[in-house]
């Protein structure tokens, strides 16, 4: 194979990736999903601390992501991006000085992957029991 044509299967190779990508981003209104590498992950089913100021439903304060109905973890997602806006126009960093902005953004793509995960009947919420951090906090 030719470096001409080496090059030319590279650029429709990255080409077929973009389109993926932008596919996939168009999918979750632009906003990220994660994926189940992310949510099987360490830190992928993080305990809700707080809830969104317009949730109305059950509380939610205190269980795993996995835990809450879909449509408080998109209402969660939508609070943790407006937060993550909120801290890039402060510049607000961690204690060991990087930015938060992203951290608070991979919280929204768990949330909504969770959801969805929730959605298409891939995981049912098994458990209601609450972090023990949460425990004097009102019941469900």
């Amino acid at each position: 194979m030719s470096a001409s044509e080496e090059i030319l299967r590279l650029l429709k190779s990255i080409d077929a990736s973009l389109k993926a990508l932008v596919a996939q981003s168009a999918q979750a209104g632009g906003k990220g999903i994660a994926d189940d590498r992310d949510l099987e992950s360490q830190h992928g089913n993080p305990v809700v601390k707080f809830h969104p100021r317009d949730w109305i439903g059950p509380p939610c304060k205190g269980r795993k992501f996995s835990e809450c109905p879909p449509d408080f973890l998109d209402m969660l997602a939508e609070t943790f991006d407006y937060f993550a806006g909120k801290a890039e126009e402060a510049g607000e960093q961690t204690s060991t000085g990087k930015p938060v902005a992203p951290y608070k953004r991979k919280d929204a793509a768990r949330a909504r992957g969770w959801a969805k995960r929730i959605r298409e009947g891939r995981h049912v919420p098994a458990s209601t029991e609450r972090d023990p951090e949460f425990a004097d906090q009102e019941p469900f």
